[in-house]
């Protein structure tokens, strides 16, 4: 949010106070604490004539110029005054300030003035500035201290009319560089409202509310689009609902009856508006997109990247994100800088790497998000796709998985048990953001959104452009979270391979992985090394099993496998997810059956220390954090990531397992639970999926606890399909 420097109060009227040892809107003489505002605007020429009345505890003669420090993060936002603390200090003794958010230092003598400043889970920072005692605009210098490196640091001069009399003002910006967040990406951004929803009849439930009480603007963005996708589906009638009764409640049918202007993004493949294009969506979606000025529109996106290229974050510069939030600034000469880069290793990436000599784009959009009336934002891994609801019990017999044509006699006969769902139960999660974050999501949406308009696509010419709606206020008690991407180019973004490697660095209790894929050599080497540097860290995989016959990424997945089993043994635990369920079948001699239904983890979760959460579309490839289009959120809030845990682990363990924080005691409740479902699908085994209970009700041998069970994959000699690159992994 740009800024303008708000004129100074006259000194007489603020530096009224006995100096204490923190900032306050009074001055001090050094300590620690919040920062203060800025001395005015404009002028130019020399110094000469009175403008400093500072009180008894100021200095008595008059300054030669003026330092404003100001105290931020590294996307240029001020620190939170309850959480930073500074120090400033000229040749060691402390000095005095004024002022909140941003600190004046009144500057009579030459000397050099340190600054140090802190804040929880960012790295410290400290600065020298050299002044020489004079009221010219190079009268003062940064001396970057030991802790610079990586950090922002950033000083710009300038003449100020202050009183009457023109001053030199040098103004010094100090950006503290995250533990946790991407440095690369979207201010972290304090504030938000933030909802963990856990699968699609809760996720989809609460997203089909808020599209009906839509006014102004709705954006999607999906990386595949089916118009009759239902996102409500009554728990009690939905069986019996005839499709005409249903369509009210598909995401084309509550788009079509709401009042906001609608503006749809579906990913394509092969190519830019291939003979691929119609697979990811259909023939009611491109009706709206043919009918110019209805206030629907749709474009699709291809993602192009292919061949062989180098794999590094974009460094950046602070004072450039300085002069773009404060607009007070733009006319100040800022001294030259270094650019700040990432600690995400670079590589190269070969995209050519098939088992056949081929070159073919593989890439794609696999975002899934929402953008409703600019304040309010959806992100998660659930796509508007046939595959894409579950409940939370993951029923094996759930009618409400059925295609939205099937028959009523059809659901039905899945209510009676007498034949399984269209679709099988599935794990996946989403997030709600009320509050600033949204507009990150809104910015991406008009990235990828205005390069389509610019490069003229299909149905470009009846798309509008729009303006990202900017300054959305503060929810109380929010909190703070990044909204986190991975673009290819021309975007180049890639803040969630930086929040992921940051958070393996920060690691020290737990890593929780529960995704799709568990393939991603680039992370691994990380969470290696951190394991190897922490003794008592844990890591724990939830996955889903890998066909060795068909699928390329087989042996990535095994070969991450065994590097965790082979060097950590029992600090490594990889488990996958079951429903269960059993038949009664009459005419058969034994006449209770049972029904085991491998779910499909479609999560992409990354939780640790009960700390930080990264929750989106990336999966753990290579490829969802290097060029494919991917949306995440990552939080940072121990309140709310430990919520969210648990609610996660409540959901996958037997019910009535006693929540617990202990680490040691809830991965034990994980061994257990496995344990006895592995030894229940087992006695199944034995008795060829049939027992004969002649009426009595299932023993407790015969009865799985909770949806968890071991898995242990084989050698990768095991995958008969030769593998691709490990950066090409399908989705």
């Amino acid at each position: 949010m740009a800024r303008e420097r708000r004129p100074m109060w006259p000194l007489a009227l603020v530096l009224v106070c006995v100096p204490p040892l923190v900032f306050s809107a009074c001055g001090s003489s050094g300590g620690s604490g919040g920062g203060g505002g800025s001395s005015g605007n404009g002028g130019s020429g020399g110094g000469g004539g009175s403008f400093w009345d500072g009180g008894p505890d100021a200095p008595t003669e008059q300054p030669k110029a003026l330092l404003d420090i100001y105290p931020l993060d590294l996307w240029a936002q001020f620190l939170p005054q309850n959480e930073m603390q500074m120090t400033v200090t000229q040749d060691g003794a402390p000095v005095y300030t004024t002022g909140s958010p941003v600190v004046t230092v009144p500057l009579v003598n030459a000397g050099a003035i340190q600054i140090d400043l802190s804040a929880p889970e960012h790295e410290p920072l400290s600065a020298i500035v050299s002044y020489d005692g004079g009221s010219g605009l190079d009268g003062a210098v940064l001396l970057a201290g030991a802790a610079a490196a990586g950090q922002g640091l950033s000083l710009a001069h300038e003449m100020r009319d202050i009183n009457g009399v023109s001053v030199p003002v040098h103004s010094v910006f100090l950006g503290l560089r995250h533990k946790w967040f991407s440095a690369e990406g979207r201010p972290a951004r304090r504030g938000n409202q933030v909802t963990f929803l856990q699968d699609g009849e809760q996720a989809w439930g609460s997203v089909a509310q808020d599209l009906k009480a839509a006014k102004n603007r709705i954006m999607a963005a999906t990386w595949w689009w089916q118009s009759d996708f239902e996102l409500y589906r009554d728990p009690q009638n939905h069986p019996y609902q005839t499709q005409n009764e249903r369509w009210p409640n598909t995401i084309l049918g509550i788009l079509e009856q709401s009042p906001a202007e609608k503006r749809i993004l579906v990913g394509q493949f092969w190519s830019q508006d291939s003979i691929l294009a119609w697979m990811t969506t259909d023939s009611k979606l491109k009706a709206y997109a043919e009918a110019p000025g209805d206030g629907f529109e749709f474009m699709g996106q291809a993602n192009e990247t292919k061949g062989q290229f180098h794999f590094a974050l974009t460094p950046f510069t602070f004072g450039d994100r300085v002069r773009s939030t404060f607009t007070e600034t733009q006319n100040e000469q800022f001294d030259q800088e270094a650019q700040i880069t990432s600690t995400v290793p670079e590589r190269d990436v070969d995209l050519t790497l098939w088992p056949v000599s081929l070159q073919t784009q593989a890439a794609s959009f696999h975002q899934k998000f929402m953008v409703i009336d600019d304040e309010l934002a959806y992100i998660g891994g659930m796509n508007l796709k046939e595959v894409d609801w579950d409940t939370s019990k993951h029923l094996v017999f759930e009618p409400r998985r059925m295609l939205f044509d099937a028959t009523q006699a059809d659901r039905l006969a899945v209510v009676n048990k007498e034949q399984l769902p269209d679709q099988g139960p599935r794990k996946d999660y989403m997030v709600r953001i009320d509050g600033p974050a949204a507009q990150d999501a809104a910015d991406i949406f008009h990235e990828r959104w205005q390069h389509q308009l610019d490069s003229k696509v299909d149905y470009s010419e009846n798309s509008t452009p729009f303006t990202v709606k900017r300054d959305i206020p503060e929810r109380p008690n929010g909190i703070q979270m990044q909204v986190t991407a991975t673009l290819p180019q021309p975007f180049w973004e890639h803040a969630i391979a930086e929040t992921w490697f940051n958070a393996v660095n920060q690691a020290e209790n737990y890593i929780y992985i529960e995704d799709q894929y568990f393939r991603v050599p680039m992370l691994n080497e990380a969470i290696e090394a951190r394991m190897q540097a922490k003794p008592n860290l844990r890591l724990i995989v939830i996955t889903k099993p890998i066909n060795e016959y068909a699928d390329p990424g087989c042996v990535w997945t095994y070969k991450s496998h065994e590097l965790f089993k082979n060097k950590f043994g029992s600090r490594y635990m990889m488990l996958q997810l079951r429903a269960f369920d059993t038949v009664e079948v009459s005419f058969a001699i034994d006449e209770t059956e049972s029904r085991f239904a491998d779910m499909d983890v479609h999560a992409k979760m990354l939780i640790v220390d009960d700390k930080f959460m990264s929750v989106g579309s990336c999966n753990k490839n290579n490829r969802g954090i290097v060029y494919e289009g991917e949306l995440n959120v990552a939080v940072l809030d121990a309140a709310w990531v430990h919520s969210a845990r648990q609610q996660i682990f409540a959901n996958m363990l037997p019910a009535g397992t006693q929540p617990t924080d202990d680490v040691a005691t809830w991965w034990k409740q994980f061994q257990n639970a496995a344990a006895w479902n592995d030894g229940v699908y087992s006695a199944w085994d034995a008795e060829g999926g049939d027992i004969n209970l002649n009426g009595a009700p299932l023993p407790d041998m015969y009865t799985p606890k909770g949806f968890v069970y071991s898995l242990n994959f084989g050698p990768p000699s095991d995958c008969l399909f030769e593998s691709v690159g490990p950066d090409m992994t399908l989705y």
